[in-house]
């Protein structure tokens, strides 16, 4: 019996599922199912792959979406699939080491209480001609070992920990862990880390493959992105205490961002979160350069504040799961960043700042 869902989804770039499908068939752990979920109607080129690279292969079932169910309903379907205890989801454009699956098996064994365990990834340029170059960068330093995270990290104010292609996830038969159905995609991560609780598992060595294609479902819209670090830093202040040094590690470190951050955490002040904290913290130069930036994308800047009746269920919903999981890491004895709290990843997956 298999004991690992494979979701693998694609839509409308079935030369780039080759690579994937290619990645899953190597594996060396082999006790798994796959749901291939085709999203564009109109093309039935995966099932052909699918016939030509594992022909009779009982392991694999054939999904065509008509109508298309959009990369959110995609995503969520994975935490509601399957008996299996484990699951997994493979993206058309990522592709895996052949030992990915046994080694984020083994982290999770490692720690039993662990939810979710994820794996380094490397990152890759497509070019104009649709060949690939190694950026030479990975999603974290790369390390050896564990890192284990829980409830709260610092990092989650603004970011996601885990990455959606490279996660095995313990199955636990409820749906936790699918995101609301008005989630930005761009913002599914960080969001299902509001519900999905922890621990997560970091394995350090790269295992997967990021893709930086040259076209992308994530939105370039600035206003969206505007909103969507409000909803996240927003929930997440309003529940989460930081000592007066964390707040300092904070600033410092968004300074020292390429390029600076500092504008987002002002943003937070602007929108009447946490604002004595932040504003009692910013330097001159900071001020001088977040109004310059502010006016210079004045409409997306003004639109973004609008995050709370913009994308009200959402931030309804980040709320109650915010201030839940941090109920429950005050119990833990975990609730307040200290100074030494920031964790840091590589700045890897092309988002706008």
């Amino acid at each position: 019996m298999a004991s690992i869902r494979i979701i693998l989804l694609t839509c409308r770039r079935t030369p780039l599922l080759r690579r994937a499908l290619a990645s899953l068939l190597a594996q060396t752990r082999t006790d798994w199912v796959c749901e291939l979920h085709n999203d564009a109607p109109e093309d039935e080129s995966p099932r052909a792959l699918l016939a030509e690279m594992a022909p009779g292969d009982p392991r694999f079932s054939y999904h065509h979406h008509a109508p298309a169910w959009g990369p959110v309903r995609s995503f969520n379907h994975c935490f509601r699939a399957g008996p299996e205890p484990l699951i997994s989801l493979l993206e058309d454009d990522n592709w895996w080491e052949p030992g990915l699956l046994e080694a984020l098996s083994a982290a999770l064994a490692r720690n039993p209480t662990a939810t979710l365990a994820w794996a380094n990834m490397r990152v890759w340029q497509e070019d104009k001609d649709s060949s690939w170059t190694d950026t030479g960068r990975t999603v974290w330093p790369i390390r050896e070992g564990d890192m284990v995270f829980d409830w709260p990290v610092l990092i989650q104010a603004f970011d996601g920990l885990h990455s959606n292609g490279a996660m095995l996830f313990r199955s636990a038969g409820d749906g936790r862990g699918a995101v609301p159905d008005e989630t930005p995609f761009a913002l599914i991560e960080p969001v299902r880390e509001r519900s999905l609780r922890g621990p997560y598992v970091l394995v350090g060595q790269a295992l997967a493959h990021y893709a930086l294609t040259r076209s992308t479902a994530r939105s370039r819209d600035r206003t969206l992105w505007v909103q969507g670090q409000l909803l996240l830093a927003g929930s997440f202040l309003e529940s989460v205490e930081l000592t007066p040094g964390a707040w300092d590690e904070l600033w410092a470190t968004f300074r020292c961002a390429t390029p600076r951050r500092t504008g987002a955490l002002l943003m937070v002040a602007l929108a009447g979160i946490r604002r004595r904290e932040i504003l009692s913290r910013a330097r001159p130069s900071d001020m001088f350069e977040f109004v310059a930036n502010f006016v210079g994308s004045l409409g997306a800047n003004l639109s973004g504040l609008s995050f709370r009746t913009s994308h009200a269920a959402l931030w309804a919903w980040l709320r109650r799961e915010t201030a839940e999981r941090t109920r429950e890491a005050r119990e833990a004895g975990r609730d307040t960043l200290a100074a030494g709290s920031l964790i840091s990843k590589s700045d890897a997956e092309g988002k706008p700042h």
